[in-house]
């Protein structure tokens, strides 16, 4: 069931599915972000169905999830970082109860200073020359890795993980050889007008092209990153503050807002799925029966999106 509740005049509850906030005057950042977070506790707290405890075992759960969503793979921040921030850890109820945005500035303040310096890392680890004939282990799962010890260990984690790009790259060009080579040997086996061009690289030109492209995908990660504004951080915290009290429950931003009811106008035509992001993948949520997805039979729900291509004689390229 739908309902619409109205708070302070500014607050739109849609119960157990989205919060949406819209501001009738200008207000600063910090008054708006202030003001959100009181009027959510309020909310959860005194519509919801089933209100949660807001206590500290709540906070510890809503720190856990927060860093889930800010550095899921584990490789922005170091345990220094960690160790500040877990001062915090039983704090989070009551910053929620009284407007407090410490923790959210203090983590997301460090979070673009490491950005910052992981970016100019990767140039230098880039601007010299990459052995991949190493004997190494990187850890992909982030349940089973630990933060970064320093910054020393950060360096590394990330050379580790370019090359792994790099190899994945690499093997991806030799499947697609493999592929023109067995469809090759196929045409002429059958006497079959020939017209595939084999496009053999060697390993060295392999290397080089593989590099470029995980350069090339590194720099717009982080020239894309540091195009987000706090205020997307801060939907972010706030979520990690809904999302465990209820998983069905999201806060959405105004902009966010407009995006939603867009989408449910049904004015965003895509490929008839909707695209799910958990702990830094992109998965295919539920699909459209009768949309292209679903036509196809190939897709399936819960599939985790690795490469996307605008047109189908372009390459694939990393999400």
């Amino acid at each position: 069931m739908w309902k619409n509740f109205k708070l302070n005049k500014f607050l739109l509850l849609i119960p157990l599915t989205s919060l949406m906030f819209c501001f009738n005057s200008p207000k600063n950042d910090d008054e708006k972000m202030q003001t959100i977070m009181v009027s959510v506790k309020n909310t959860l707290s005194y519509l919801h169905y089933s209100p949660k405890p807001i206590n500290d075992a709540y906070s510890k759960d809503v720190y856990k999830h927060y860093f889930e969503m800010i550095d899921p793979g584990k490789r922005y921040f170091v345990q220094s970082d960690m160790a500040e921030f877990a001062k915090h850890e039983t704090k989070l109820d009551d910053y929620l109860n009284l407007g407090d945005l410490s923790f959210y500035k203090l983590t997301v303040d460090r979070l673009y200073q490491r950005v910052d310096e992981i970016d100019k890392i990767t140039q230098d680890i880039f601007s010299k020359p990459i052995n991949l004939e190493e004997d190494e282990t990187l850890t992909l799962e982030a349940k089973l890795k630990n933060v970064p010890k320093d910054k020393q260990e950060q360096y590394n984690e990330w050379k580790k993980f370019i090359k792994y790009n790099i190899l994945q790259e690499i093997e991806s060009m030799n499947s697609k050889e493999e592929a023109q080579k067995e469809k090759k040997d196929s045409v002429q086996k059958f006497k079959l007008k020939d017209t595939i061009k084999l496009e053999m690289l060697s390993p060295q030109q392999k290397m080089t092209k593989a590099t470029d492209e995980v350069k090339d995908l590194v720099k717009e990660t982080f020239t894309r990153f540091k195009k987000r504004k706090k205020m997307d951080w801060f939907t972010v915290y706030m979520n990690a503050y809904t999302e465990v009290f209820d998983p069905h429950t999201n806060y959405y931003s105004p902009k966010d807002k407009e995006d939603f009811d867009t989408q449910f106008k049904g004015k965003v035509i895509g490929i008839g799925a909707i695209i799910q992001e958990k702990k830094g993948n992109l998965f295919l949520g539920a699909l459209t029966i009768g949309a292209p997805a679903w036509k196809s039979k190939k897709l399936s729900e819960g599939d985790k999106i690795l490469k996307v291509r605008s047109k189908p004689n372009e390459d694939a390229v990393n999400v």
